[in-house]
C-alpha cells in the first residue's frame, strides 16, 4: 500500500503542483515534465522565481523567441520559459507556496 497522499497546490492547464501530506515531497508538472522535490528544494525554487527578472536574465533562442533559462535544481534539468510560459510559472509556484503554508499553520493549529 502506497502511503503517500498529495494534495493538489495549484492546478490549472498543464501545469499541476501536489505535496505529499506522508513523506512531503512536491511533485511538478508543467506541460509534459515531472520534477520531483523536497520541500526546501521547492521554496528554494519557488524564491528564485520570485526574484527572477525575465528582461535581465533571458536569450535570444534560435526560433527568434526570448527565452528564461531557469535551474531546477537538478544539475541535468532546466526549463527554457518563453515571456507567458515565464509568467505563468513564476504564478503556479507562488499561489502553490501560498497554499503550502495556509495547510502547515492549519496543521499546526489543528495539533
Amino acid at each position: 500500500m502506497n502511503p503517500c497522499k498529495p494534495a493538489v497546490l495549484f492546478d490549472n492547464d498543464h501545469f499541476c503542483i501536489a505535496q505529499c501530506h506522508h513523506c512531503q515531497r512536491v511533485g511538478l508538472t508543467f506541460q509534459n515534465l515531472l520534477l520531483g522535490f523536497s520541500q526546501d528544494e521547492f521554496v528554494g525554487l519557488c524564491r528564485i522565481m520570485d526574484q527572477a527578472d525575465f528582461e535581465r536574465c533571458s536569450a535570444l533562442m534560435p526560433d527568434g523567441q526570448l527565452h528564461m533559462i531557469v535551474n531546477t535544481g537538478h544539475p541535468d534539468i532546466q526549463f527554457s520559459l518563453s515571456r507567458i510560459e515565464f509568467e505563468r510559472f513564476r504564478v503556479g509556484l507562488s499561489q502553490a507556496l501560498r497554499r503550502m503554508n495556509l495547510y502547515q499553520l492549519l496543521k499546526i493549529q489543528s495539533n
